[in-house]
């Protein structure tokens, strides 16, 4: 089959969100035939990635961070909580954020965000994933996954994971945490992520 796409029409107005309608031409052997699909973007209509087809530059990023005990040399990596309204619950995440406009790069909005959002000075940064769309049977987001090692902080704490903001946690009980998804609920990506660290950090549980 042939896609073109057609006509895109904007059916809301909000300032962080928005619903789409796309109309394809699809040419089958049978002829051709209008489809309409419907989807989310964070976009106006100039920059969704159907117009832009822009699959380099990602709309955010995923920053699993983690801190190296210079005793133990045990891992702990940093967890957030938040609410969020679709899901109506808190999410257990990793740190995250937007890619600011004059951001030339993936790891200056991992700096940025990893400061901001959780209070720490970061490291050894490495891309784990390039920018790659997240959920595109329902929206044009894409994200990338900077890893980073914490250097510095106003504080750090290897308390027992608390429901707050962010925190420290040691990995070993990060891998019970997913063993309990009805006390925490961590996002798909996430997850992925931390079944990562736990096999390339196995030898410092």
């Amino acid at each position: 089959m042939k896609w073109t796409l057609k006509d895109i029409k904007k059916e809301t107005e909000h300032p962080f969100l928005n619903f789409y309608t796309l109309t394809y031409d699809v040419e089958k052997e049978d002829g051709h035939h209008d489809y309409r699909y419907f989807m989310a973007s964070r976009h106006d209509v100039e920059r969704l990635l159907v117009k832009t087809q822009d699959f380099v530059r990602p709309d955010g990023v995923l920053i699993p961070l983690y801190y190296e005990d210079p005793k133990t040399k045990e891992i702990s990596i940093v967890l957030t909580t938040q609410f969020r309204p679709a899901c109506g619950a808190y999410m257990t995440s990793v740190p995250a954020g937007l890619m600011d406009p004059d951001d030339t790069d993936v790891f200056l909005t991992a700096k940025r965000e990893a400061e901001e959002e959780a209070g720490f000075q970061i490291d050894d940064l490495e891309l784990l994933v390039t920018p790659s769309t997240t959920s595109s049977g329902l929206s044009d987001e894409t994200d990338a996954v900077v890893l980073a090692r914490i250097v510095g902080s106003d504080s750090v704490s290897l308390e027992e994971f608390e429901d707050i903001s962010s925190k420290l946690v040691p990995l070993k009980t990060v891998k019970d945490m997913l063993q309990h998804p009805e006390q925490f609920h961590f996002p798909l990506s996430v997850q992925l992520i931390i079944l990562y660290l736990l096999e390339r950090f196995k030898d410092r549980l």
